[in-house]
């Protein structure tokens, strides 16, 4: 009964924190966030931004968010406490192929997989932390994309469900045009 209390607390809390924040938890605080962008820093001959597919690809955590929330509701689960903590090749090589993909791709994890993304990233376009740019002093330079961990373009949609709040567009920005705050229009 605790653990379930403690789950539900913890869900609430990053509900509060997305409802403020956008998906400031996905960029700042998330454990396999920073594992990913930990693993994507190791150098690799061809780090691989945009392919065929990617675009699709993100539905996939939107089916799997589907699935979690079906599985659920029919009471179906896969795992029970002897299960896990004993050793499983398939999981193994899954945790190889992860840390592989993180190398060569920024945050695979978090565009293609994580059940987490969409609820939290519908909270971008809610009113309160919006980021905004400033038309009149982006230059549209580009340094914004190039920086952004989730490949988005923050001139053109600053408050696109997929950014993951990390602040590097702003941080970077020459010209300063990324602000963020409440209640911003």
């Amino acid at each position: 009964m605790a653990t379930n209390v403690s789950a539900v607390s913890l869900v609430i809390l990053f509900v509060v924190l997305s409802v403020l924040f956008g998906r400031f938890f996905c960029g700042r605080i998330c454990p396999f966030g920073l594992l990913q962008d930990l693993l994507n820093k190791v150098p690799f001959p061809k780090k691989i931004r945009y392919f065929k597919g990617d675009k699709y690809l993100r539905y996939m955590k939107y089916i799997l968010l589907g699935l979690m929330v079906a599985a659920n509701l029919f009471g179906y689960s896969t795992t029970s406490m002897n299960e896990a903590h004993t050793f499983n090749a398939g999981l193994a090589i899954w945790w190889v192929a992860f840390a592989l993909l993180c190398i060569v791709i920024s945050r695979p994890l978090c565009k293609y997989l994580c059940p987490m993304g969409p609820i939290l990233g519908w909270c971008n376009l809610l009113p309160f932390g919006k980021y905004e740019v400033n038309q009149d002093s982006c230059i549209k330079c580009g340094v914004c994309l190039g920086v952004c961990k989730m490949d988005i373009e923050p001139y053109k949609t600053p408050n696109h469900i997929e950014c993951i709040r990390c602040g590097k567009c702003k941080k970077n920005c020459p010209s300063k045009a990324i602000t963020s705050g409440f209640l911003k229009k």
